[in-house]
């Protein structure tokens, strides 16, 4: 597969955090501690997290950035979390977003240049 970027960092930081989040989840689960509506979202989240991560690999490779309204949602769930829980692991999505904002910005002046208006 031909790719615009060497490694889709932005997608991949995704898919580790939301794998980690996952198996908390089911490790929550296990071991009894908790409500299992705990465990529900935990695991809940970290399978829509490794979708959207494996979404942004895609767009990484085929365009090499992330398409800010991709990164727009991320931001907003960011946000969203971070207000409601500032102490928790919404703190880490902060690794993607801003990999994929820096990619996102030195990604859109070349592809502007390449489709003029």
């Amino acid at each position: 597969m031909h790719s615009k970027t060497r490694f889709p960092l932005a997608g991949a930081a995704l898919v580790v955090i939301a794998a980690v989040h996952t198996i908390m989840g089911l490790v929550v689960l296990a071991a009894g501690d908790q409500d299992t509506e705990l465990s529900f979202w935990f695991t809940l989240f970290g399978v829509v997290g490794i979708g959207l991560g494996l979404a942004m690999i895609e767009l990484e490779r085929l365009r090499g950035f992330v398409p800010g309204t991709v990164l727009a949602a991320l931001a907003v769930t960011t946000v969203a979390g971070l207000v409601y829980m500032p102490l928790s692991g919404f703190v880490t999505l902060l690794v993607p977003l801003g990999v994929g904002t820096v990619g996102w910005w030195r990604g859109r002046a070349p592809a502007a240049a390449a489709h003029p208006r």
